[in-house]
């Protein structure tokens, strides 16, 4: 199991705190909520939870990618 995946907090978090933790994962922020989101201040002090519900995207999904991209760079 990755150590992502043992945070179960991880949609609580905000997301400046999640890309200082896991900078790796800026690009699939980019990815599911626009090239600039990490440019917005007002983003960066979103949870993942909610920046999920205000973008529409699916909070479990962008985890999962999350998890899988841990696993990657930890083999």
């Amino acid at each position: 199991m990755s150590t992502l995946s043992k945070d179960h907090l991880l949609r609580y978090k905000v997301i400046k705190e999640i890309v200082r933790e896991y900078p790796e994962m800026s690009e699939t922020l980019n990815k599911y909520f626009g090239e600039n989101c990490l440019k917005r201040s007002g983003f960066k002090i979103l949870s993942l939870e909610m920046a999920c519900i205000l973008f529409g995207v699916e909070q479990n999904r962008l985890i999962q990618e999350f998890e899988k991209i841990r696993f990657e760079k930890h083999e």
